[in-house]
């Protein structure tokens, strides 16, 4: 993490996170006029958990699960749904785009730990399943009735734990809306959006 630039970060939140800003702030404004819609976005089973030198990556993914979470919450009484895609290692060009710190001036004190990222990547190389998965699980997810739908969908070959920490969540999510009386505030579907 270290050797990643301020630059390099920025570039990295950009993509992964003000993209998705940006493209929602666009969509918005049809989806509450028609009272009913579904944000969908790809976020990453390491926005639940985090590899060493991968830190900006999950950094990034973490905040997209926040935002998506979030505006589940925040867009219920409109009709809206915001949902986040978790998947695990697919083949992709994913690999061939891994933030590698480039200040490599800051790295002659990690001896052996240089050695993480090549061995991470090689080993997610390995178990990385076809990415139709991931399409085929957005369809799923959009042809789910709104009702039906959870707020955060693992995709993997394996399951390294994301979906016990997506239920921790949950439940945990429950408690504290229940703890400041929003439940009936942040209903995930509106009578209306259900009957249509």
């Amino acid at each position: 993490m270290e050797t990643i630039t301020v630059e390099q970060a920025q570039s990295q939140f950009d993509t992964n996170f003000f993209g998705c800003v940006r493209v929602n702030r666009a969509a918005l404004p049809q989806m509450r006029k028609q009272k009913s819609g579904l944000l969908l976005h790809i976020s990453s089973g390491a926005g639940r958990l985090v590899f060493p030198t991968f830190g900006l990556y999950s950094a990034s993914k973490f905040a997209l699960e926040a935002f998506s979470e979030a505006y589940n919450y925040e867009l219920a009484g409109q009709g809206i749904q915001s949902v986040s895609i978790q998947p695990g290692a697919y083949q992709t060009a994913i690999f061939g785009n891994v933030v590698e710190g480039s200040d490599k001036s800051r790295s002659e004190t990690y001896g052996a730990a240089n050695q993480i990222l090549p061995k991470i990547s090689e080993g997610l190389g390995k178990s990385a399943g076809n990415a139709q998965e991931v399409a085929d699980a957005v369809l799923r997810v959009i042809e789910t009735p709104a009702t039906q739908r959870k707020a955060h969908y693992r995709v993997s070959p394996q399951d390294i734990g994301v979906d016990a920490i997506n239920d921790l969540c949950q439940k945990t999510q429950e408690s504290l809306i229940q703890a400041f009386g929003l439940a009936d505030d942040v209903k995930f579907v509106t009578a209306a959006a259900a009957k249509g």
